[in-house]
């Protein structure tokens, strides 16, 4: 089959094209068209692909398959000859975003020799990953001030092919492994790489590289970032929130910090001092239970369901029941699942880790532990009164 004469190398800008068609071969969920020429990008080096119409049916997908490109329509176009129309919105924020990468890792690689080894651009935020481990906030700002001062000076992007062997000997950010005919992308006296994918004319066109977070892995250093449009809505959503945020507050917006870090202070405090009340809570309350359960066999066995919401209660009391003498706990929470903790007094005659998994074999659920202590789940509420029964009957 003919070679795909692939337009949007030599014009990003192109929107509406003409082609021949050169064959129709059915696939899953359609068909694979084969044109002499397109302005639609394929997915490749972590750009997706290009969407929009061939004579008015929709580009679903489209396939870079080595010579030929092939757009997956639902049904073949009539006629031979059709008429191709870019998703300007979608195609445009990708030129913002692989440009704007390129300006970002050529920023990265001359603050401090830090490589881009991937770059992936998503369909709300892009990321490139970076050769160290060792980044920190003042390595990101120092990169995002270089990068949008090459954006603001608005310099010219560059379209060259050369061979190669010649390609490599130019200085490329990152050498290339392909034969023949390379495409670079250059923006002259600041970064020259290989690169396949749209790009804008000129720098300014990236509106801003805003640089949104930063995570560091084994050995290496994820960016994520938004450049153009996408920085623009980022930077209003995130004043959306700290403007509500400072409402809430009864605040300026730039004390919002500040009464946050102390709200979460006053909390810790706050959940400090009642952990403190529920522990003594449950130990009076360990005790109460212990006196009103009459002994039976040398030994109180304490049986009790908890709401959900319990939860910490009710495993706090079966460990402070424990601590009474010649006492076996035996405690319940409801939920989806359900719970159980079984405790004894240290030392006792029972094996709390034996009982409980014998319980849950015939109705459902796992768990285990100690001899003194068990706790398992997984069992549905309905089945609590059951399952403390069980477990009274095998001590």
């Amino acid at each position: 089959m003919q070679k795909t004469d692939r337009l949007y190398y030599t014009d990003c800008y192109l929107r509406v094209f003409e082609a021949n068609v050169l064959a129709a071969e059915p696939t899953a969920g359609g068909v694979r068209v084969y044109l002499d020429r397109t302005a639609f990008y394929p997915e490749s080096g972590g750009q997706p692909h290009d969407r929009g119409m061939i004579s008015g049916i929709p580009v679903l997908d489209v396939i870079d398959e080595g010579e030929v490109i092939a757009h997956v329509l639902q049904r073949s176009p009539q006629g031979a000859r059709i008429v191709g129309e870019i998703d300007w919105a979608r195609r445009f924020d990708h030129m913002q975003q692989h440009t704007g990468q390129h300006i970002l890792s050529a920023a990265f690689e001359r603050i401090g020799g830090y490589k881009t080894l991937s770059f992936h651009l998503g369909s709300e935020i892009s990321t490139i990953d970076l050769d160290s481990d060792r980044l920190a906030r003042r390595q990101m700002d120092e990169a995002e001030e270089r990068a949008n001062g090459i954006i603001f000076e608005n310099h010219e992007v560059v379209i060259l092919f050369r061979p190669a062997a010649e390609a490599n000997a130019l200085g490329l950010r990152r050498a290339t492994q392909r034969e023949g005919d390379v495409r670079l992308v250059e923006i002259p006296d600041f970064d020259l790489s290989a690169c396949g994918g749209t790009h804008v004319n000129r720098t300014g066109a990236v509106g801003m590289v805003l640089v949104r977070k930063f995570e560091r892995l084994k050995g290496l250093t994820r960016v994520e970032f938004v450049c153009g449009h996408r920085a623009l809505k980022a930077a209003r959503a995130d004043y959306a929130v700290l403007t509500e945020s400072a409402r809430l507050f009864s605040a300026a917006v730039e004390n919002v910090p500040a009464l946050i870090t102390k709200q979460g202070e006053e909390l810790r405090a706050a959940w400090r001092a009642r952990e403190k009340l529920v522990k003594r809570l449950v130990e009076y309350e360990a005790r109460a239970l212990w006196a009103d359960t009459p002994e039976r066999n040398g030994r109180r066995v304490v049986r009790r369901i908890f709401a959900a919401e319990d939860y910490e209660e009710a495993k706090m009391l079966a460990h402070a029941l424990s601590r009474q003498p010649t006492t076996v706990a035996l405690i319940a929470v409801k939920g989806k699942p359900a719970a159980l903790f079984f405790a004894q007094t240290p030392g006792g005659a029972q094996d709390m880790g034996s009982i409980l998994r014998q319980t849950l074999a015939p109705i459902g659920g796992k768990g285990g532990g100690t001899r003194d202590f068990a706790q398992g789940g997984g069992l549905d509420e309905a089945r609590l009164e059951e399952a403390l029964s069980v477990a009274e009957a095998l001590l």
